[in-house]
């Protein structure tokens, strides 16, 4: 029983870093937060790259539980299609 609950949270984890790394390129979430951030600007006359580098300042100075809140307040904005 403990070797299964182990098994899946093992295997959660994983799909978890994974489904980041494809979708970002990153799996730290400062630096995902600064992927979504640069993504959803309104900023569309700038490279994307150069918006991100000014996010990922911003977020560098944040602490990893202050980025995972934002990042996923950001998703549940994107899912109520604010």
């Amino acid at each position: 029983m403990i070797k299964a609950a182990f098994s899946f949270i093992l295997t959660a984890i994983v799909l978890i870093v994974a489904a980041l790394y494809i979708a970002y390129g990153e799996v730290e979430p400062c630096r995902v937060l600064a992927v979504e951030e640069a993504r959803r600007s309104d900023n569309a006359g700038l490279v994307t790259g150069a918006i991100e580098s000014l996010t990922r300042a911003s977020t560098s100075q944040m602490s990893t539980s202050e980025c995972v809140s934002r990042l996923l307040d950001s998703w549940g904005e994107r899912l109520k299609g604010d």
